[in-house]
């Protein structure tokens, strides 16, 4: 009568933990996203050109090296620097004789671009904030302001 009773047993408790197993969740580590990134730790197989322009005239041009990364390894920036005279936003009047200063630096990333993030300031206020989005393996332009332009462009490996 024992066996008989332990096979009994074993017929409803047996798919009753089964149930309750299979039900419950496989805790996995997620893998950390792999995404587009400006940073020294890159090696030069990708590079990024990047123009600015401010009414035809280049005030910025360079190569950023870029590659596929974690989020944490974002640490690209650029400074530049030019003579006022232009308006920003349609409201922040600079004169020809202030310097403006902009910084370019990664605002993020994704699996598929990167997003720069640009500003301009002078010693009053900032007078442009902006982000734009970069495809490394596309030219893109894009009207940031009235008369002031970005491009990026891939650069092919050295």
């Amino acid at each position: 009568m024992g066996r008989i009773f332990a096979s009994i047993l074993l017929f409803f408790v047996m798919p009753a933990t089964v149930s309750v197993a299979v039900q419950q969740p496989i805790p996995r580590t997620k893998a950390p996203d792999v995404v587009w990134t400006w940073s020294k730790r890159c090696n030069g197989d990708h590079r990024l050109g990047v123009t600015i322009r401010l009414d035809r005239k280049v005030l910025y041009r360079g190569v950023l090296n870029i590659c596929r990364g974690s989020r944490d390894a974002e640490d690209g920036q650029a400074e530049l620097h030019f003579a006022g005279g232009h308006t920003f936003q349609s409201q922040y009047h600079t004169s020809p004789n202030e310097s403006i200063e902009g910084d370019i630096w990664e605002a993020g990333g994704d699996p598929n671009f990167l997003i720069l993030g640009i500003a301009f300031f002078n010693d009053k206020q900032i007078l442009l904030n902006t982000v734009d989005i970069a495809r490394p393996a596309k030219q893109t332009s894009s009207e940031i302001d009235a008369n002031l332009s970005i491009t990026t462009f891939p650069v092919p490996a050295r």
